[in-house]
């Protein structure tokens, strides 16, 4: 008892100024939190635009008849006229979606022709169905058809929008917590022993122990700091989406202190294998570029090559995404999140038992 006092004050202090050092460094406060912001907010705001179709529709035609008229009329349609050459090289381009040609028939009616490209093949089918149903109707009111032998319903159900801000943020959070466990605590340590802070610290009563529960507890507080600020930011300007409200803020940040003490394993490791500043950026990157790329912080593990997809669903950091997405946008408990807990805690066992092997104080 008498060691755990004697121990206490050194532990507080190390942790003040460790945490101190960590927020005036500006590359560390840079990549820990306000690039994941800005990548939020960039993110944030493709993902917030509504879906819509880009019709051409060629000058000088007859935009009376009742074809185009239909089409204006639908709001999720933006149209926009000009010469059929023109309107042409916007759609090999890509930006268009369908150009609408519509001629008076020789028998009556219309004519109607709808070019397309493959350069956006999906959007081009829909305009391309959307435009034969409004075809489909004019014809059956032209015959006089009004009893239709097969008729057709649909019901909306109330549901929830899948917006991309509900799938990136969670990831950002991710990142942002594997990037302070990495940036802050290899480069922490390499200043420490660089300096001869740590040799210095050994000449006191402090024990080792006590040194690293301090460099982890700096390290948490910014964890938990940077989660609520945010997941904060996404509620209060993307309306991010919290399933339980408070209750689900709090198993985020639950999950946010399993994965730092998970991720603190590779930066203790990766402590050990960095002499200086300048071995230190290629084994740190090695770690985290691709868990960045391949964990599903920016689109989902689904998108990836079949062949990689075994690999990039169990790396540390793409157990945390899922869990955390778990609770958020598929709105489960936080019993749901237990298999995947344990997998990236695995992953952190694995680390801090070769981080024994090969951390060194000097």
């Amino acid at each position: 008892m008498n060691n755990i006092t004697t121990q206490f004050r050194p532990y507080l202090a190390l942790s003040w100024y460790s945490l101190k050092a960590a927020i005036r460094n500006k590359a560390t406060l840079f990549f820990s939190l306000i690039f994941p912001i800005v990548l939020v907010v960039a993110f944030g705001l493709i993902g917030s635009s509504n879906q819509s179709f880009k019709i051409g529709l060629i000058e000088g035609k007859d935009e009376i008849n009742p074809i185009v008229a239909t089409v204006k009329k639908i709001s999720a349609v933006k149209t926009t006229t000009a010469s059929l050459e023109e309107l042409n090289g916007e759609l090999k381009r890509g930006k268009l979606d369908a150009v609408l040609k519509v001629d008076p028939s020789l028998f009556g009616g219309y004519q109607v022709t709808v070019y397309t490209s493959n350069a956006n093949p999906t959007t081009s089918g829909a305009v391309a169905s959307l435009v034969k149903g409004i075809v489909d109707q004019g014809n059956l009111r032209a015959t006089g058809v009004t009893n239709n032998p097969i008729s057709f319903s649909s019901y909306e159900v109330t549901g929830r929008q899948s917006r991309y801000i509900d799938f990136i943020l969670p990831g950002q959070v991710g990142f942002s917590l594997l990037s302070i466990a990495l940036f802050t605590t290899v480069f922490g340590f390499i200043a420490l022993r660089r300096l001869l802070v740590l040799k210095r610290l050994f000449a006191t009563p402090t024990r080792p122990i006590t040194i690293l529960l301090s460099q982890g507890t700096s390290k948490l507080i910014m964890a938990l700091l940077q989660t609520t600020i945010i997941v904060g930011f996404g509620v209060l300007v993307f309306n991010f989406y919290l399933p339980h409200g408070w209750v689900t803020f709090l198993e985020i940040m639950v999950l946010s202190v399993l994965g730092l003490i998970s991720f603190l394993g590779f930066g203790f490791f990766l402590s050990g294998l960095a002499n200086d500043e300048n071995s230190a950026p290629p084994l740190v990157n090695v770690v985290s570029l691709p868990q960045m790329l391949l964990s599903g912080v920016f689109f989902p593990t689904e998108s990836l090559p079949t062949w990689i997809q075994p690999v990039a669903n169990n790396l540390p950091l793409a157990y945390f995404n899922q869990a955390i997405r778990k609770i958020t946008t598929e709105g489960g408990n936080f019993s749901d999140t237990i298999p995947y807990v344990v997998g990236f805690m695995l992953w952190g066992v694995v680390m801090y038992a070769l981080a024994t092997r090969t951390f060194k104080w000097e």
